[in-house]
């Protein structure tokens, strides 16, 4: 099998054991000391990035384009947020722990669920460093949140915005420039959600049509954490 689809068997078992294995890894961080618990943040985020550094190489020696490979994605860019978030302390921490739970993670449970990697085998190299990878983007913001050291507030709405406003011209620019389709920007990977919304507004107005859908996520998500956190404080 030179392929696979998405929700096959042997993907739908991937997507159980993260989730099992997620669930796991935050039971024990919220059981361990502060110590240990950044020490594992820490070396998980470094893993993440060997991953991707691993896989880069990979793909460059099979005759690849460094150029096509370049970590400009949103998750790519997770990696490095990560490991900011991993070697700073209060505010600084804070913000880049919530862009990674609020703005990262979706991202990566999106490319997990819809993965543009299916053109391997899947027992290949590529899909499982890009599991592992990207189970990590998962794991690691929800390891702040446990661990309280991310407090989503409406106040903060604009974080991901300013990440965002600091991040989206520079690659559309190149973008242009290569031809690439870094972030999904030019056009959606094929199989996912994204191709709905390329599809309903076009070429033209898909930009703004992923603005749009952005703007309706980040509303659901601190509507959602803003509550969690309201009802835990009642209990």
């Amino acid at each position: 099998m030179d392929s696979f689809s998405h929700f096959c068997p042997e993907h739908t078992g991937m997507l159980i054991t993260i989730a099992a294995a997620v669930t796991a890894g935050l039971l024990f961080l919220r059981k361990s000391s502060e110590k240990n618990a950044s020490f594992v943040i820490c070396m998980l985020s470094f893993l993440a990035l060997a991953g991707e550094i691993i896989q880069d190489i990979l793909l460059v020696s099979e005759g690849g384009d460094i150029i096509g490979f370049l970590p400009l994605h949103l998750c790519n860019l997770g990696l490095f947020v990560n490991l900011t978030a991993s070697f700073t302390r209060g505010k600084i921490q804070s913000f880049f722990a919530e862009i990674s739970l609020i703005l990262i993670m979706p991202g990566a449970i999106g490319a997990l669920l819809f993965p543009d990697w299916t053109y391997r085998p899947f027992w290949s190299y590529l899909p499982m460093l890009c599991f592992l990878t990207h189970s990590l983007l998962v794991f690691i913001p929800l390891a702040y949140l446990v661990r309280g050291r991310t407090k989503v507030s409406f106040r903060h709405f604009w974080y991901p915005y300013l990440f965002l406003a600091a991040t989206v011209p520079p690659i559309c620019l190149l973008n242009i420039m290569t031809g690439q389709n870094y972030m999904f920007l030019s056009y959606p990977p094929s199989g996912s959600p994204l191709e709905w919304i390329y599809n309903f507004t076009g070429k033209g107005f898909y930009p703004a049509g992923l603005a749009l859908l952005l703007s309706v996520i980040l509303i659901i998500e601190y509507s959602i954490y803003t509550t969690a956190r309201k009802a835990s404080r009642r209990h």
